[in-house]
């Protein structure tokens, strides 16, 4: 729970004040793994508390880690780290998640790809992205593309890839997590 009535964006700051043995494991595991990840955005702030949607997992740590296992399970699937993450980052435009966007940019930076890929299978991984964020659904010759280009099991974890990151964003907006870029040190 938070300490003094901290808040991150319009909620309760769970890594702020006293947690419970199973809030203390996830938040452990969370600095371990992800803190190493690569993202533009660091999950533990220089005060030692989660930020943005981590320590939204770390309020409810059943939920958290489920939630944590899913994206990080994503990392060791078919698609390339480009194909993820220009994924990732048409959820984080379209849902305007500014945390998102942040923490993932640089990952795509890092590949090499821009995200406005017209060619090839990065270009297939965004317009199925699109579709899905503006319309829950693929049109039969977007699906018909995408099974080509990519093949069906890629595709369907585009699909599981967008759904997953629109319920972060969900998560994110509900709570009113900040921009991190708009702030000195990330998070208020």
């Amino acid at each position: 729970m938070s300490a003094g009535g901290a808040r991150l964006g319009r909620v309760p700051w769970t890594s702020a004040g006293p947690v419970s043995a199973e809030q203390r494991a996830l938040i452990d595991t969370i600095a371990a793994r992800w803190g190493q990840a690569g993202l533009g955005v660091s999950p533990v702030d220089g005060a030692g508390r989660l930020t943005g949607p981590f320590d939204l997992m770390a309020a409810s740590p059943a939920v958290g880690a489920a939630v944590l296992a899913l994206a990080g399970s994503f990392r060791d699937g078919l698609l390339t780290p480009a194909e993820r993450e220009v994924a990732i980052l048409v959820v984080a435009d379209l849902e305007d998640s500014p945390y998102m966007r942040a923490g993932h940019e640089p990952l795509l930076r890092s590949t090499g790809v821009d995200a406005a890929a017209t060619t090839g299978p990065c270009a297939v991984v965004r317009e199925v992205a699109l579709e899905l964020c503006r319309t829950g659904d693929l049109a039969d010759g977007t699906f018909r593309r995408a099974v080509d280009e990519l093949g069906w099991p890629r595709l369907q974890e585009v699909v599981w890839l967008v759904g997953h990151y629109r319920s972060l964003a969900t998560a994110q907006r509900v709570a009113r997590i900040p921009d991190p870029t708009a702030q000195e040190g990330g998070t208020r």
